[in-house]
């Protein structure tokens, strides 16, 4: 029965982590931006909808699948109903790219199923895996989100290298891997794992959000701004600052994506280690990497902050979802989840809103600005008790 036990839970967590991948499909496009404006005579800023207008997807799929999995409908059904979503958006630009609104049409139709399987990931590691198992699987989600994303960049750019800006879009194909993936995978009805299981799913329980479910969604939505500084600014900064090539510049953003995905094989030990602290100690990395980048002013050390970029963003959001899952009912949980990625998207969103102007007005450069910036966050959430208090929550609960 052990070993029946083990394989289920096995297998349960490589079909999850396998939908975490898609929590970066949306990008998949972005090698080709040069291209496409140029084909369809757009400026930069017109043809970066093809990811802007996806995130304000992604924020509804989060409140979307928060209603969605607390319904009677079966969420392994509602999750390869999601990735096969990203799969035709993705895909269909191959055989219609003559008109740039259906190419953001369907970019939409991916940040959608994004969005809902970042959400829907979290949600069934909290349904389908036993209490002990969900930390380090929440940590492993965004080493796989980091991967995911590795091979949507990376893959698409090489494709259009290779080829034309078109051909870009095959690596959706990918999607359609992870969906017979999940089939195999993920159980239509999960196995009770924990033996609270049954008193979890009392009939007369309700859905109840408490205030660190905003707490946290709000410390959330300063991580992704400061992560944004990165992914907005790097590959212009190496540019202007005249460090390194085009290639190199876009090598940063891979390096950041790779800082995340090997953090994510710690996160689980980090959130043990640093219980009450974790999510500060995520801030000071953000501060600490850029700084590097910002006073370092040499390609070398635009490397080592990228990779600590993505190190801060793994501690973060692997935590994130693991500490607002574990201090809400079962039943409140994808309502939690949802809340929390419609959000945190939004830091992404007003980040060159707040950090540009700053920038300007003091005389220095955005990562200085943004290592300034999370220092203060980090030092108000020491001294706030966010962390502390969310865990003495947890443990009277």
């Amino acid at each position: 029965m052990e070993a029946s036990s083990k394989l289920y839970l096995d297998k349960t967590r490589i079909g999850v982590l396998a939908v975490s991948a898609m929590g970066m499909a949306a990008l998949a496009i972005t090698p080709s931006y040069a291209a496409m404006a140029k084909y369809f005579q757009l400026s930069n800023t017109g043809v970066q909808m093809l990811t802007s207008f996806p995130n304000l997807f992604m924020m509804f799929a989060g409140l979307l699948m928060g209603r969605l999995t607390a319904t009677q409908i079966n969420i392994k059904t509602l999750t390869l109903v999601m990735i096969a979503l990203t799969a035709v958006g993705g895909l269909l630009p191959l055989a219609f790219h003559s008109n740039f609104v259906f190419l953001v049409i369907c970019s939409c139709l991916v940040g959608l199923g994004q969005g809902a399987c970042t959400n829907l990931s979290q949600v069934l590691i909290a349904r389908m895996l036993p209490g002990a198992l969900q930390q380090s699987t929440m940590g492993l989600t965004t080493t796989f989100t980091n991967l995911g994303g590795i091979i949507f960049i990376m893959g698409g750019g090489q494709l259009a290298t290779n080829s034309t800006w078109v051909q870009n879009y095959w690596i959706y194909l990918f999607a359609i891997l992870v969906f017979i993936v999940a089939i195999c995978l993920i159980p239509m009805k999960p196995l009770p794992v924990d033996n609270a299981t049954k008193e979890d799913h009392a009939p007369n329980e309700k859905i109840k959000l408490n205030k660190y479910v905003f707490y946290s969604a709000f410390w959330a939505f300063c991580a992704l701004l400061l992560n944004n500084i990165l992914n907005n600014n790097i590959a212009l900064y190496i540019a202007e600052q005249k460090l390194g090539s085009t290639s190199q510049a876009a090598l940063a953003s891979t390096i950041s994506l790779i800082g995340g995905m090997l953090c994510g094989f710690a996160v689980g030990q980090i959130g043990k280690k640093f219980r009450t602290s974790s999510i500060a100690l995520a801030f000071f990395l953000y501060a600490i990497s850029y700084f590097i980048i910002g006073f370092g002013g040499s390609l070398i050390t635009s490397f080592i902050g990228s990779f600590l970029t993505g190190a801060a963003m793994s501690i973060a959001m692997g935590q994130f979802a693991y500490l607002i899952s574990s201090i809400v009912n079962k039943k409140s949980v994808s309502m939690a989840l949802g809340v929390y990625q419609a959000i945190n998207p939004i830091g992404g969103v007003v980040s060159p809103f707040v950090v540009n102007p700053l920038s300007n007005a003091l005389h220095f450069n955005v990562f200085i600005i943004g290592g300034f910036i999370a220092l203060v966050l980090a030092v108000i959430l020491l001294v706030g008790r966010y962390q502390r208090n969310l865990v003495h929550h947890q443990a009277l609960s």
